[in-house]
């Protein structure tokens, strides 16, 4: 008898658990947050931005977000994009100088490699003045116009 009501609390005890356990998984993970595949153009001076990256820092609390920069186009994909909220946007974009590095010299077979810049100012990336809010929507596009002024 005694056998039988240890195995009833057993059962009783296993039960609760993988109850509780369900229930952390449907109350307590939630899923996914939702995400908003954000697209747009950006430009400087009126010419699309060729090579570069754009950035979508939280205003409090979440993920940040990024998407490259390429032919003055960007995409952030939907599962991977911009969950609905704040943010501080930072925009890089890169150029040729036109000049060359000179190859290692203990690396055989290396050509010289093209110098690159910067050349956005620093009011779109480093010390940002750019916000956006996006909110709960399938898609939105948001273009930058930037300016070296």
């Amino acid at each position: 008898m005694e056998i039988t009501n240890q195995l009833a609390d057993a059962l009783t005890l296993m039960r609760m658990l993988a109850l509780g356990a369900a229930l952390a998984v449907v109350a307590g993970c939630g899923g996914a947050p939702e995400t908003v595949q954000v697209s747009g153009k950006v430009t400087f001076d009126g010419a699309p931005v060729d090579d570069g990256q754009i950035e979508f820092e939280p205003q409090g609390g979440g993920r940040m977000a990024f998407a490259i920069v390429s032919a003055g186009q960007y995409a952030t994909p939907k599962d991977r994009g911009v969950q609905p909220g704040k943010y501080l946007v930072r925009i890089t974009a890169s150029r040729s100088t036109g000049k060359t590095a000179e190859a290692d010299a203990f690396i055989r077979d290396e050509e010289a490699a093209t110098i690159n810049e910067q050349f956005l100012p620093a009011k779109y990336n480093s010390a940002s003045q750019l916000e956006v809010e996006i909110k709960p929507t399938e898609a939105i596009e948001h273009n930058f116009e930037l300016t070296s002024k």
